[in-house]
């Protein structure tokens, strides 16, 4: 939102009042520039969108090491997984919500499900109780 916006909320009694308009330009002028710097910092802290180092402090604020030659992607995969399953209702069918892209599954009928990720190091994969990794 712009200046201007928050300026029109102001009652016409007060916008006749030019040194009160002045300091409430210049609070709503600080309140802007710090929004715009919170946008602009954001990304650094989401897990979608954090890179190298910042990726791997993230990671280490949930528990999580980074493997030796793991890609920023491939790392990231795994830590939108990690918490996924944190909030996984515990049904096979959410179970695709757990596991990253690619990984194929089937439903044993017996209440587990079996994965077989494709070209994934199969260590890596944070894996729920009742699945299995073939």
């Amino acid at each position: 939102m712009e200046l201007i916006n928050y300026i029109s909320l102001f009652p016409g009694a007060s916008r006749e009042k030019d040194r009160f308009m002045a300091l409430a330009e210049a609070v709503l002028r600080q309140v802007l520039d710090l929004d715009a710097l919170a946008a602009e910092v954001q990304p650094g802290f989401s897990f979608a969108s954090a890179e190298g180092i910042q990726l791997d402090a993230l990671a280490e604020s949930i528990g999580i090491a980074r493997g030796a030659g793991m890609t920023d992607e491939t790392f990231r995969q795994l830590l939108l997984a990690k918490l996924e399953r944190w909030t996984w209702d515990g049904t096979n069918e959410g179970v695709s919500g757990v596991l990253p892209e690619g990984v194929t599954q089937s439903d044993n009928g017996d209440g587990t499900v079996n994965v077989s990720p494709p070209g994934t190091d199969q260590g890596i994969l944070p894996v729920p109780a009742g699945i299995g990794v073939i």
